[in-house]
């Protein structure tokens, strides 16, 4: 009985075993007709077309066209002078820290996700920019020709161009502004030359008698900042007139009204922007919103009318200061509606200055074309439109306490802001001449 019951036990436990082992059969070979993954072994193509854009003395930007591969690229590695020195998921890299005057190879090789390496590009050779020389150039001619040269040549939106300046850059520049304004024009050049801008003394031999100008604009054949265009007279005849133009591209013609009215006034100084307002995508944490550049959002670092941290506004608060009888007269254009006058003018805020810049001006106009209508932000209270009272400029001169983030509540009268309709003063040279004329009438 014990064999019997031993036996029919083993039995069971043989049953149970082969039970389990079709099972285990069963589970493993059967739901899945996927054959198994092969490794991928494939290497991407080598990249191809490798170029260098916008090289400076110490920045360079690399562009090539994608590899292709079986699966995809995941990732560029760039070599310089043969050693490896960044990767990028994208292709198109941004060198900096480079030595100015010095020659670069490189190339570029693709990873996939399986780590597969390309070959090599093809190897570029970048010659960065020599270290600018020091030294004043000298130029003739017609000094408005020349400037509207310059104007044409800035870049437009959306393209990133411009480089906000950091502190130590600002007071270089502040320095280099205090040199122009004491006439002490070989220091200037000097120092200027640091920040990647030079000098060129500017003969307009067909004014009567000759003027001479000065012209601090950034380095033609290495534009990195695009900070701006300055002018200084060297013997102004309208003293305490300076005009600003900082939306040059995107208020249609107001650099060539600024330019126009500055030499046939021969003005104390002229600043104007060397970018659009929406060329950077960076925005200004100063107060105020626009829908310049899209949708309603903060200004950009590019906009020089609002922002603090730019060597626009660090050149108005030196002129503002070290010549204190100085009124600055700032240009903007802007698309008439129906009910809308033709010209919007402001001192930044709403208070009724001692000496009433904006109303001699509107006088002034009147008399070049009586049709003209005008809305002051002072005198047309309730007038609440384009007033200029978010311009840093304005509210620096005006005295605010915080000229990024708080309007002024004070004028001191030396700021005027005017807002144009297109037509009657913008369009073209006849419009020009009639505010140029104005502003003949009142500064002179």
């Amino acid at each position: 009985m014990r064999t019997l019951k031993l036996m029919a036990t083993l039995t069971y436990v043989k049953a149970m075993v082969m039970l389990l082992v079709l099972l285990v059969s069963c589970s493993s070979s059967g739901g899945n007709d996927e054959p198994p993954m092969e490794k991928d072994t494939q290497a991407p193509t080598a990249p191809s077309g490798l170029i260098a854009e916008n090289v400076t003395r110490t920045t360079a930007e690399l562009r090539w066209d994608a590899s292709a591969d079986n699966i995809g690229v995941q990732n560029y590695s760039i070599y310089q002078n043969g050693s490896y020195v960044a990767s990028s998921g994208q292709t198109f890299y941004a060198l900096d820290n480079l030595e100015p005057g010095n020659v670069y190879t490189y190339q570029v090789l693709a990873t996939d996700a399986a780590g597969n390496e390309s070959e090599l590009s093809e190897t570029l050779e970048v010659s960065t920019m020599g270290t600018i020389a020091a030294e004043l150039q000298f130029a003739s001619g017609n000094i408005d020709s020349y400037l509207r040269n310059l104007i044409d040549n800035v870049p437009g939106s959306g393209q990133d161009g411009y480089t906000a300046p950091v502190d130590a850059q600002l007071g270089l520049w502040e320095a280099v502004v205090g040199h122009m304004l004491n006439d002490q024009i070989s220091e200037a050049v000097a120092k200027s030359a640091e920040l990647n801008y030079q000098i060129t003394e500017f003969t307009d031999n067909t004014l009567s008698p000759n003027q001479v100008f000065y012209v601090l604009a950034e380095y033609d054949s290495a534009k990195t900042n695009y900070w701006g265009i300055y002018v200084f007279s060297a013997t102004p005849e309208s003293e305490d007139l300076i005009l600003m133009a900082p939306h040059i591209k995107y208020d249609t013609n107001t650099g060539y009204e600024a330019a126009y009215s500055f030499r046939n006034n021969v003005a104390k100084a002229l600043l104007l922007s060397s970018a659009h307002r929406c060329n950077s995508d960076t925005e200004t944490e100063c107060s105020g919103t626009t829908s310049a550049c899209g949708s309603s959002g903060a200004y950009r670092i590019s906009d020089l009318a609002h922002n603090t941290d730019s060597a626009f506004q660090r050149t108005t608060e030196v002129i503002a200061t070290s010549l204190p009888s100085t009124v600055f007269v700032q240009l903007h254009g802007f698309a008439k509606g129906d009910n809308d006058p033709d010209v919007i003018m402001s001192n930044g805020t709403d208070q009724i200055p001692d000496t009433d810049y904006a109303s001699l001006i509107r006088d002034a106009l009147s008399k070049e074309d009586a049709s003209l209508t005008f809305k002051i932000a002072h005198i047309d209270t309730d007038w609440t439109r384009l007033r200029g009272f978010t311009n840093t400029q304005g509210r620096f001169i005006n005295s605010s306490p915080d000229p990024c983030g708080t309007s002024a509540t004070e004028t001191s009268g030396r700021f005027i802001h005017i807002e144009q309709a297109r037509p009657k003063l913008r369009q073209d040279a006849s419009g020009w001449a009639k505010m140029s004329n104005a502003l003949g009438t009142v500064f002179k």
